[in-house]
């Protein structure tokens, strides 16, 4: 189902920030550091509290952040009627309650991937959300992403010609997660950026996944989705790899594009290479017989261009979108639907991987809006 894009932030930055939204902050771990800068440096809203149950976590977060309440508990920060939204950064597998304990508690809220994990709980937050009218975002961070954006308006706007396959990496030699299989920990990155580039929703599944550290969770997975039109998407997730990759590649028909989160300089390649179908009814070309009806695949390889990306922190730009739709009352880029998507592929990955990597078909939710 195709997506919107995201519009700038369009609210001007208060000389007081008391009158700008209040947000609160629910866990001040590794994330949600990074979260309570950017919230507290964001130009319309302020960071108006934080929650964390880790006292040493708690005080060294608001030590960093002027006027900054430090609370211990989320019921607490769901219980301050100064708060307009609160950010939830707290272990996946409370993501859904928490949701659902913000929502009904009258505040919008913007919970990190995964939103959910399972379909069941994620369709109960998207009905909560319609039935408060409350805006519930989900953290899919690189879809406010420049060159991600960029990447999607090359597909868009034809310059790479048609779609014919998608392939993702995210690979690192890093931290071995003790709550979430790599499928789960990696891939909400990769299945929401693919769904953004390609405006649509997989139809089906096949995923594999193992586990080569003698751990309980796997530790490698390998996803082949399969969208409209044949386009065939790939992703490949470890935590164990000798090199850190962040990379997407997009092959068309025409032309083929390169995003490397890894790369600061140069994000984004675009590669004038190709294959052509060129008439073969001269005499001498190799397979052919005479007929006009008959053609040869000839490679075509052109020049490497490094478009220049200038844009903000993803962070930064997502923090401000969830603020200025909050303000506005107008649907966030990653709602609450498309946070819900990624989920039922996940979902339905686990049950290929489960039936050794047999294909399964993924049910999508209807969407109200269309891709702008």
């Amino acid at each position: 189902m195709p997506l919107p894009a995201p519009a700038g932030p369009r609210m001007a930055m208060a000389d007081d920030k008391t009158t700008e939204v209040a947000i609160g902050l629910a866990g001040a771990g590794y994330w949600g550091s990074k979260l309570a800068r950017n919230i507290f440096e964001a130009g319309n809203c302020r960071l108006a509290a934080i929650s964390d149950p880790d006292a040493a976590n708690l005080e060294a977060a608001i030590s960093r952040y002027p006027g900054t309440r430090g609370l211990t508990s989320l019921e607490d920060l769901l219980a301050d009627e100064e708060i307009d939204g609160v950010v939830l950064a707290t272990p996946a597998s409370q993501h859904a309650e928490h949701a659902r304990m913000a929502l009904e508690a009258g505040k919008h809220a913007m919970v990190e991937k995964p939103m959910a994990l399972s379909v069941a709980d994620a369709d109960e937050l998207c009905e909560l959300a319609d039935s408060t009218g409350l805006t519930l975002m989900v953290g899919h961070t690189f879809l406010y992403s420049e060159p991600v954006r960029q990447l999607r308006k090359l597909i868009v706007d034809g310059d790479l010609g048609q779609v014919l396959y998608v392939y993702a990496q995210r690979l690192n030699l890093g931290k071995i997660r003790q709550d979430l299989n790599a499928l789960w920990n990696f891939a909400p990155h990769d299945i929401s950026i693919l769904m953004y580039l390609l405006g649509g929703f997989p139809q089906r599944v096949s995923a594999r996944q193992f586990s080569v550290l003698d751990h309980e969770l796997a530790d490698m997975a390998f996803v082949v989705l399969e969208f409209a039109d044949g386009i065939v998407g790939h992703i490949h997730e470890s935590w164990l790899d000798p090199r850190k990759v962040r990379q997407i590649t997009v092959v068309g028909d025409e032309k083929m594009a390169v995003y490397d989160d890894t790369d600061v300089d140069a994000p984004l390649a675009i590669y004038d290479k190709g294959v052509t179908r060129a008439p073969a009814h001269l005499e001498g070309v190799p397979g052919g017989s005479g007929s006009f009806g008959e053609f040869k695949l000839a490679v075509r390889a052109g020049d490497v261009v490094l478009p220049r990306v200038q844009g903000r922190e993803p962070l930064r730009v997502e923090i401000e979108h969830f603020a200025e739709c909050i303000a506005e009352s107008t649907r966030p880029l990653t709602d609450a639907v498309q946070g819900r998507e990624v989920v039922a592929v996940l979902e339905a990955a686990e049950r290929s991987a489960a039936a050794d990597g047999a294909a399964v078909a993924i049910e999508t939710r209807a969407r109200e809006h269309s891709a702008s």
